[in-house]
């Protein structure tokens, strides 16, 4: 308050002019006025600035916070993305696995499949042959009887002797 009175006195006896001698009752009216005001508005105007520096104060600890809790909530993010890729990897392991796992068994299958089809195919071939030989030697037989007059029994009769 002193340096603000020496400054306001400084600066009128600088700018006082030589017929200005109504410069002091100005600047001692401008003084008066001045305690007059800080005495009636001084108070109201510190707790104004008080309550508004809190008020910075309290909205700047609240953005730190949100800001801390931002950070926390950015880490835990990340920690879970990283469980997350490392879970998909697992699963992506376990399907190649399981994979590799039903490509074998198919394979095993197939593979049986395949003898048991070569199986039945022989038996079909030998079957056949056997029905070929059969009816080869029936025609056979038919055509070699045709002109005989002999009845089965008697042609089953010679057949077995012959054997």
């Amino acid at each position: 308050m002193k340096k603000l009175f020496l400054l306001l006195l400084t600066g009128a006896i600088v700018f006082a002019s030589e017929e200005g001698t109504d410069i002091i009752p100005r600047t001692i009216n401008f003084i008066i006025f001045v305690a007059i005001l800080y005495y009636l508005v001084g108070d109201k105007v510190k707790r104004f600035f008080e309550e508004r520096r809190e008020k910075i104060a309290k909205k700047f600890q609240e953005i730190e916070e949100k800001l801390k809790e931002s950070k926390e909530k950015k880490e835990a993010l990340k920690a879970e993305l990283n469980q997350a890729k490392k879970l998909a990897e697992e699963i992506i392991q376990n399907a190649r696995k399981e994979a590799e796992f039903i490509e074998s068994k198919i394979k095993a299958q197939l593979e049986e499949e395949i003898k048991l089809l070569e199986k039945h195919f022989e038996e079909y071939k030998e079957a056949e042959i056997r029905k070929t030989k059969q009816e080869a030697v029936k025609e056979y037989l038919q055509e070699i009887f045709k002109d005989v007059h002999i009845t089965s029994e008697d042609a089953a009769k010679l057949i077995l002797k012959a054997a």
